[in-house]
């Protein structure tokens, strides 16, 4: 990996149905993310002055938190465990109204039940209406007042249930990483597969600030046939970047053909790219090379692919080596070896 490489900036989350796949957010404005690691560690100690024996690791924790500095629908529906639907439902409507001589106005919405109408003194009326009109207010004559009334429209809303739990989700953050010359070797990609929203949701109101909106949650098991796990990074290197390559290692180191199984006969090499460190090693067989460089003309390998083939006219007691060689833009050329042997 590129030496002094820093995250810069607040990661975009995409958030995704954990069975289809399918998106349903893309966040791209976020103030804040942050992805937190932590484990309870139990002490076992016994013995004279009582000394650590053992530490048992346990309740490992993933917690996600997102801000976003815009305002939409989808972070209140994933809070709540439920869609956003667009059906017909019955809102509020408050008119500023002048009301005529006579007391009456007309409303911009057709109410749905009775108006109160709230005059310049602070007192309210209750009205019943004709269609959208209202009449006969009291004291109402040329008066300046407000209407609050009922009334049903087609729009986009979100049911907050009382036993439904928060949403399980697919969530991926990603982050730029850059290193010291200001390029960009990596996009990090952090892969939560089952992120459990924790349906904590706040929504303010300030005469000063604009509101924003937090998406929290913690990470559950995904089962996965090479071993249970909670998220996955993933460092995607840029098209200019290599994974460097500091040693590698063929296995077997040694092929043993046995005469009395049959000849001809053939056995595959590979060879593994060593990272060093805490990074695991890669498979590059098929960018090597391979040379027989001892042995009987019965010995032959694939010239990039490692496979070894014993010939017919071998003989128990035949040896011979074959050379592995892989460049390597920061290491140069590497090289193992792989002894032959043949056996009665």
């Amino acid at each position: 990996m590129t030496t002094n490489t820093v995250l810069v900036s607040v990661a975009d989350a995409i958030l995704r149905d954990a069975t289809t796949g399918a998106a349903l957010l893309y966040g791209k404005s976020n103030i804040t993310s942050s992805f937190a690691m932590t484990m309870t560690g139990t002490e076992i100690r016994g013995g004279y002055n009582n000394p650590l024996i053992y530490t048992f690791f346990h309740d490992k924790k993933i917690e996600i938190k997102i801000t976003q500095a815009i305002f939409g629908e989808q972070i209140l529906a994933l809070n709540a465990g439920t869609l956003v639907s667009n059906t017909a439902v019955t809102v509020l409507a408050t008119d500023g109204l002048t009301l005529s001589a006579s007391g009456s106005a007309t409303l911009t919405q057709t109410p749905t039940g009775n108006v109160s109408v709230i005059m310049p003194n602070g007192s309210i009326q209750f009205v019943t209406p004709v269609g959208s009109t209202i009449t006969g207010v009291t004291g109402g004559a040329n008066a300046v007042v407000s209407a609050v009334y009922p009334y049903s429209t087609t729009a986009d809303s979100i049911t907050v249930f009382t036993a439904q739990p928060p949403t399980v989700c697919d969530l991926t953050l990603i982050c730029p990483v850059k290193d010291n010359t200001g390029a960009t070797p990596y996009s990090l990609q952090i892969n939560v597969p089952n992120f459990q929203v924790e349906g904590n949701y706040t929504m303010s109101f300030a005469a000063n600030a604009a509101n924003t909106q937090e998406l929290d949650g913690v990470a559950l098991s995904h089962s996965d046939p090479s071993g249970d796990y909670m998220a996955r990074a993933v460092w995607i290197p840029s098209s200019t970047t290599t994974v460097p390559i500091y040693d590698i290692a063929a296995n077997p180191t040694t092929e043993t053909f046995s005469v009395a199984a049959g000849l001809p006969a053939s056995k595959q090499v590979t060879v593994y790219g060593l990272r060093g460190g805490l990074n695991t090693n890669i498979v590059v067989t098929t960018s090597c090379s391979f040379v027989k460089t001892s042995g009987s003309t019965c010995w032959s390998v694939g010239a990039n692919t490692g496979l070894i083939t014993a010939g017919s006219a071998t003989l128990a007691g035949y040896l011979g080596s074959v050379t592995c060689t892989y460049y390597d833009s920061t290491s140069g050329s590497l090289t193992d070896v792989v002894s032959l042997v043949a056996t009665a």
